[in-house]
C-alpha cells in the first residue's frame, strides 16, 4: 500500500516547479493523515514531531508561488481516473456539486462575508460571518459501495462577476474537458436557475447534462398549438401554462402516471413518476421534467438530457447525498476547514455580521492578501486530496485497511472500510515506518526534518 501511495504521489510531482515544495506537500499530506487535533498548519509540526524550525517553512509552502491549486488539480482528475474506480452511466462519469458554509470570525481574514444559513440546521444562527465554499466531486464505486471523491473546491468570491451557481457548472466543464469525457453532474434545488442550464448547452456540446432538484414554485409551458387562421402576428411560442407541483393531484388523462420500482437511497421502492418534456422560459427551450412520488414526498426532477429515463433520474439524485457525506468528512474527520490564515496588511473588520452594501474592509497590499487567500484555498485542496487518497485506498486495499487499523468498531464493515478506519490504518503504517526506519521516500523526508535525542540527553533538532 506504502508503493502504491508513493506512485500516486510522483504522479502529481509535475504540478511542483521546485522539488522543495514537493516534499513538503509530501509533508503535509502525511500530517494531515496523522495530526490528532485541527489547530492549522501548527498540528503537523506536533503530529510528525517536526522542529520547530518547520513551522515557517509549512507557512511558506502554503503562500509559495511553487505550485497552484489549478495544476495540482489537474494532476489529480487525471491520476483519478486512471484508477478505473469512477461509477459510469452510459459511458458517462458522474459528478455532483454543492456549497457549504464554514464560520470564520477572524477580523483579518481576507474575503469573509455575511452569510445567510438556509439549510435545516441548528449549528449556527441565521446570519453569520465566513467563506462560502463551492464543491464538485466524483462518484466513485466498488462493491455497490458510493462515494463522493472530491475533486475540486473553491471560495466563492464576492468580487468575482461569475455568479456561484455557474462557477460550479464551470468548474464541471473543466473536469470533464480535462479527462475527455461525457458526465452527468447532479446538483440540488439551489442550482435550478435558467444560466446553469445555458452554460451547460452552450459551451459543452453536449459532454456535460445537468440533473437538478426543482423548485416547489416552478412552472413549464407545453409547446404552442397551430396558429389560428387568420389572426395576426407571429406563430406563439409558448402553450399552456402548467404549475407542475399540482399535476402530482390532477385527474386528467393527460398527465396520467407510471409506477417504476426504483433505487431510494439503496432501496427498491415502487414509486409514481410522469416524465414530461416542456418549455422552460429562464431558456426558452426544452427540457425534461420528472415528477415523482414516493415514500420520502414528491420532488420534481429538471434534466437537459431529453432521453433520461425516471428510473436512471432517481438513481442519478439519489447519489447526490454522497456529497453531503463528504462535507461531513472533511469537516469533522480531517478539519479541513480549520485554517487559521489572515493578513496583516487587511483593514479589521467587525465581528458582526455586516448589513447587505456594507463597503468590504481595505487592504494596504492587494497583492499579498490576494496570497494569503489562496493559501487557504491550497490548504483545503490538500486536504481534499488527503480525504481522496483515503477513498481510494479503502476501495484498493479493504482488507489490508482492515488488518491494519487495530481498532474495535461497533459495527464494523461487511467489505469496504470507512474513511475513518482508513485513516487510523495509515496512521498507524506511517507510525511503524517512522519508529522503525523503514526506508521509503516518506519516511526518508520526514525524519530528515524530526527532532531526535543525542546521545548526551538533550534534545537536539534536525536542519530544515
Amino acid at each position: 500500500m506504502i508503493s502504491y501511495l508513493e506512485q500516486l504521489l510522483q504522479a502529481l510531482r509535475p504540478a511542483f516547479s521546485r522539488q522543495a515544495a514537493f516534499g513538503w506537500f509530501i509533508i503535509a499530506i502525511v500530517g494531515f493523515v496523522m495530526r490528532t487535533d485541527t489547530y492549522g498548519v501548527s498540528s503537523i509540526i506536533r503530529a510528525l514531531c517536526l522542529t520547530p524550525l518547520c513551522y515557517p517553512c509549512l507557512l511558506h509552502f502554503f503562500h509559495s508561488s511553487a505550485w497552484s491549486t489549478q495544476f495540482l488539480l489537474q494532476h489529480w482528475w487525471l491520476w483519478m481516473i486512471r484508477q478505473n474506480v469512477e461509477y459510469q452511466l452510459h459511458d458517462r462519469i458522474v459528478l455532483t456539486g454543492d456549497h457549504t458554509k464554514n464560520v470564520k470570525d477572524g477580523r483579518r481574514i481576507p474575503d469573509v462575508e455575511t452569510l445567510h444559513q438556509d439549510s435545516e440546521t441548528g449549528s449556527k444562527p441565521s446570519y453569520f460571518r465566513g467563506h462560502h465554499w463551492g464543491c464538485i466531486a466524483l462518484l466513485t464505486s466498488v462493491r455497490k459501495k458510493f462515494w463522493s471523491t472530491p475533486m475540486w473546491a473553491e471560495i466563492h468570491r464576492s468580487d468575482l462577476d461569475e455568479k456561484r451557481s455557474t462557477r460550479i457548472v464551470s468548474a464541471a466543464l473543466s473536469i470533464v474537458q480535462t479527462l475527455k469525457k461525457k458526465g452527468y453532474l447532479v446538483l440540488d434545488a439551489f442550482f435550478a436557475v435558467g444560466p446553469v442550464f445555458t452554460m451547460a448547452h452552450s459551451t459543452s456540446n453536449d459532454s456535460l447534462h445537468i440533473v437538478t432538484r426543482a423548485k416547489k414554485n416552478v412552472t413549464a409551458f407545453l409547446p404552442a398549438g397551430s396558429k389560428k387562421k387568420g389572426k395576426r402576428g407571429p406563430k406563439p411560442t409558448y402553450g399552456r401554462k402548467l404549475k407542475l407541483m399540482k399535476l402530482f393531484d390532477s385527474d386528467s388523462t393527460k398527465f396520467k402516471f407510471t409506477t417504476v420500482d426504483a433505487d431510494i437511497y439503496g432501496t427498491t421502492e415502487a414509486v409514481r413518476c410522469l416524465v414530461l418534456d416542456l418549455l422552460w422560459r429562464p431558456i426558452k427551450g426544452v427540457l425534461r421534467f420528472i415528477l415523482i412520488e414516493s415514500s420520502h414526498g414528491r420532488i420534481i426532477l429538471i434534466t437537459n438530457d431529453l432521453s433520461l429515463s425516471a428510473k436512471t433520474a432517481i438513481f442519478l439524485y439519489c447519489r447526490r447525498a454522497s456529497i453531503e457525506t463528504l462535507f461531513n468528512s472533511l469537516k469533522n474527520l480531517l478539519g479541513g476547514l480549520c485554517y487559521h490564515f489572515w493578513s496583516k496588511y487587511l483593514q479589521p473588520s467587525s465581528r458582526r455580521p455586516a448589513r447587505k452594501g456594507t463597503p468590504k474592509p481595505i487592504s494596504l497590499n492587494p497583492e499579498k492578501t490576494k496570497i494569503t487567500l489562496e493559501a487557504i484555498e491550497k490548504f483545503v485542496v490538500v486536504q481534499i486530496i488527503v480525504l481522496g487518497i483515503l477513498q481510494v485506498l479503502a476501495l484498493k486495499f479493504p482488507k489490508e485497511i482492515i488488518s491494519k487499523s487495530l481498532c474495535w468498531m461497533r459495527t464494523p464493515p461487511e467489505d469496504i472500510p470507512s474513511e475513518f478506519m482508513t485513516k487510523i490504518a495509515l496512521s498507524n503504517i506511517f507510525r511503524n515506518n517512522l519508529t522503525v526506519f523503514a526506508k521509503n521516500m516518506i519516511t526518508l523526508l520526514i525524519r530528515k526534518r524530526q527532532k531526535f535525542h543525542s546521545g548526551n540527553g538533550f534534545l537536539e533538532e534536525a536542519a530544515a
